[in-house]
C-alpha cells in the first residue's frame, strides 16, 4: 500500500518544482549532506512507527473479548502500515526540497549571519523601513477568516520581545478559533495559540526565530507540535518573508527536522489570484499588485497553498491545494488596525465581540484582559 502513495507523493512533488522551474534532471539524482539527511529521518520515522505498533500490541493484549482485541491488533497493524506511507512520502519530499534549495548544508543559521543586522523592532518604522509584507510593529492587530466561515484567526502584534541567539525577536500571538452559534448566541473555542517570534533585519527582511505552538482539541490543550526555538535542539531560524522577494527565489523559514520544515517559493511579485483560486479577496483585492508564494511543507507534502501579500497591507489571501489540485478552501484577510481595538468595527464582522474578548482573554491575558 505504501509504495503506491509514496510514488504519487513524490510525483506531485517533484511536478510542483518542475512546474517553477527549480528541479531538473541533472540535480534530482545528486547525493548530498541534505539528501543524506533525508534517509536519516526516513530511518527515524520507521523506527518511531515500529516503536508504536509495538506499543500498541501490548497494550491490545489487556483487551479481555476477544473479537475486540484481534480488531484492535488489526487497527495497529493499519495505522503501522500508514505510518510507513507518510515515512517514504516525507523522505522523498525532502529530497525534491534538497534539490529545489540546491542545498548541501543549512548553515549558517540567518540569526548568526554575520553579513545581517539585527535590529530592535521597537525602531520600525520610526527608524528603520517595514518589511511590507509582516508587520513587527507593536499593536498591529488584523482577523482572517475561512471562507466557510467555521474558524477566525486573530494575529496581535505584542510590545513585547525577547533574545533569541543575540537577536531581539518581537512576539506575535496568532490564536485560531472555531466558530458556533446556537440560538443566536455564539461561542468562540480555541483550536491553536501560538507565540511567534520574528526578528527584522535593517534592510526589512524577517527572520523567523521560533514558535510556542500550543494545539487544542474541544478545548484542551493537547499537545505543542511545530513548536522550536532557534539555538534549541539544533533548530535554526529562517526568512519568514524577504522585503525584497525576487520571482522565482526559493528558501527556508524554519528548521527544525522533524517539527517545522516550512519553505517558501516567491512565484511573481505583482499578480493577482486566478479565477480557479476563486478571484480576488473582495475586502482588499490586489488587483496585480500581490506577492504570490508557494508554501511547502515535507512533513505534509500532498498540502501546499498559495499565499498573496499584497505591499502595506501584509497577509490577505491562502488558497489550499492538496496534491497540486485546488480544493477551494480558502483564507482571507478581514480586518486590520493598529490595536485590538478593531476587532470591535464592523468592518471585522465579528457576531459577538464581547465573547470573543473573553476568549481571547483567557488564551492570552496579558495581550487581551485589560481592554
Amino acid at each position: 500500500m505504501y509504495i503506491k502513495n509514496r510514488l504519487a507523493a513524490a510525483q506531485y512533488v517533484a511536478a510542483a518544482f518542475l512546474a517553477i522551474g527549480f528541479l531538473t534532471a541533472s540535480n534530482a539524482n545528486a547525493t548530498s549532506p541534505c539528501d543524506h539527511s533525508t534517509r536519516d529521518m526516513r530511518r527515524a520515522c520507521q523506527f518511531d512507527v515500529r516503536d508504536n505498533f509495538v506499543q500498541s500490541f501490548a497494550s491490545c493484549r489487556h483487551i479481555s473479548d476477544a473479537t475486540e482485541r484481534e480488531q484492535c491488533f488489526a487497527d495497529a497493524a493499519e495505522e503501522r502500515d500508514e505510518g510507513m506511507d507518510v515515512c517514504f512520502e516525507q523522505r522523498d519530499a525532502r529530497h525534491e526540497a534538497c534539490a529545489a534549495l540546491s542545498e548541501q548544508r543549512y548553515d549558517p543559521d540567518p540569526l548568526l549571519d554575520p553579513a545581517l543586522t539585527f535590529i530592535d523592532p521597537d525602531d520600525v518604522p520610526s527608524v528603520y523601513p517595514p518589511n511590507p509584507y509582516v508587520s513587527v510593529e507593536a499593536g498591529h492587530t488584523f482577523v482572517l477568516g475561512t471562507n466557510d466561515g467555521e474558524e477566525i484567526v486573530v494575529v496581535h502584534v505584542t510590545d513585547e520581545s525577547r533574545e533569541i541567539l543575540g537577536a531581539k525577536c518581537r512576539v506575535v500571538l496568532d490564536l485560531v478559533f472555531e466558530v458556533s452559534e446556537d440560538n443566536g448566541e455564539y461561542e468562540y473555542e480555541i483550536v491553536e495559540s501560538t507565540d511567534d517570534w520574528f526578528a527584522q533585519t535593517s534592510n526589512g527582511d524577517v527572520v523567523y526565530c521560533g514558535e510556542i505552538a500550543r494545539n487544542f482539541e474541544d478545548g484542551i490543550l493537547r499537545d505543542l507540535d511545530g513548536s522550536f526555538e532557534a539555538g534549541m535542539d539544533s533548530a535554526k531560524s529562517g526568512f519568514l518573508l524577504k522585503a525584497m522577494p525576487v520571482a522565482g527565489d526559493i528558501h527556508r523559514q524554519e528548521f527544525a527536522i522533524g517539527e517545522a520544515e516550512d519553505i517558501v517559493q516567491y512565484l511573481d511579485t505583482a499578480t493577482s489570484p486566478t479565477e480557479a483560486e476563486g478571484g480576488e479577496n473582495s475586502t482588499f483585492p490586489c488587483a496585480d499588485q500581490c506577492l504570490k508564494t508557494f508554501d511547502f511543507a515535507a512533513l505534509g507534502p500532498h498540502a501546499t497553498e498559495h499565499k498573496y501579500y499584497l505591499p502595506g497591507i501584509g497577509f490577505v489571501l491562502a488558497v489550499a491545494m492538496e496534491d497540486g489540485e485546488i480544493t477551494g478552501e480558502r483564507e482571507e484577510l478581514i480586518c486590520v488596525g493598529e490595536s485590538p481595538d478593531i476587532l470591535e468595527d464592523a468592518a471585522c464582522g465579528i457576531d459577538d465581540p464581547d465573547a470573543l474578548f473573553e476568549e481571547l482573554c483567557k488564551n492570552a491575558p496579558d495581550a487581551f484582559c485589560d481592554l
